[in-house]
């Protein structure tokens, strides 16, 4: 009994070998892994796919797998090639009585396509996948009007400029992970941090200035000074706050602060990935509205 480990992934850019044809690649220590190119992926780059086989156990296979895609997650940053490994998931299912008529007519099991890693008993298994993409036209007519309902007189701040264009580049990026980051910081750009009160600043001085007198390490003067200097204004989360509770609503406010901290568990702590579409399609629904309502309020720096 041979398990194989198969991992389907995205590349920027494509390997210089035809479509089909496979590509045997040894590494020292670690299996030989054929790699072969597919279709172009939507919207961006190319379809690989690497397999290794060989293995007597399903968690060898497994543990191979995983190595090769932290490798290739690893290789895809570091060397800006660019590689999307997925979630290992597929989104393709098929009826019961499909699974039994091709078990029945090939003796194998029959298996959606999934961009990532999948593990199976060699020759004991049929892969299925389809790509399929749409596109949506807008009409002159609407494309006018909409520009009709957002021609101002008075340019826009540079904040607002920036919160737009954050908003904008979330919708060429075909990743959630990358999505949600850029929806988040849309409503940061959005939100000054104000200075803080003058007998708040004046206490800050006093505390800068008892630091000057104090013997330590550099690195940690420079730490604390920041940290000081930082402290004369807003903090980020109260900025936001504010601002959602002037603009829209305390519930607005409370929503925004719970996708903040997803956006830090998944930034900080690596939690959330492959779970935020919900949260990203809150993020833009708040930051659009947010950006909508100071632009009628006229709002400006």
């Amino acid at each position: 009994m041979t398990y194989c480990a198969r991992y389907r992934f995205k590349l920027l850019s494509p390997l210089q070998i035809d479509k089909g044809r496979p590509l045997e690649l040894a590494f020292p220590g670690f299996a030989t892994v054929t790699f072969e190119m597919g279709e172009e992926a939507y919207p961006v780059g190319h379809w690989v796919t690497a397999k290794i086989d060989g293995f007597t156990t399903e968690d060898e296979a497994r543990k191979a797998g995983q190595q090769l895609g932290d490798t290739l997650l690893v290789v895809g940053a570091v060397t800006k090639l660019g590689i999307d490994i997925g979630f290992s998931r597929s989104t393709l299912q098929f009826h019961p009585d499909i699974h039994k008529a091709v078990r029945e007519k090939t003796g194998r099991e029959l298996r959606s396509e999934t961009h990532g890693l999948m593990v199976y008993e060699k020759d004991t298994v049929g892969i299925i996948g389809m790509q399929a993409h749409g596109s949506v036209l807008i009409s002159p007519n609407a494309f006018q009007e909409r520009l009709n309902d957002w021609l101002r007189p008075s340019p826009l701040t540079e904040r607002q400029r920036n919160c737009a264009a954050l908003l904008n580049d979330s919708f060429f990026v075909a990743q959630t992970e990358g999505q949600f980051i850029l929806r988040i910081s849309a409503v940061e750009a959005l939100c000054d941090q104000a200075v803080r009160h003058p007998d708040y600043q004046a206490a800050i001085e006093g505390l800068e200035q008892h630091l000057a007198t104090q013997p330590m390490d550099s690195e940690i003067r420079e730490t604390l000074q920041r940290t000081l200097a930082n402290a004369k204004r807003q903090s980020l989360r109260s900025a936001y706050m504010t601002k959602f509770r002037t603009l829209r609503s305390d519930a607005d406010a409370k929503a925004f602060d719970d996708l903040y901290q997803k956006r830090s568990k998944l930034v900080h702590d690596g939690i959330g990935r492959g779970e935020l579409s919900d949260a990203t399609n809150a993020a833009l629904h708040l930051a659009v509205s947010l950006l909508e309502a100071e632009l009628s309020s006229g709002a400006s720096e």
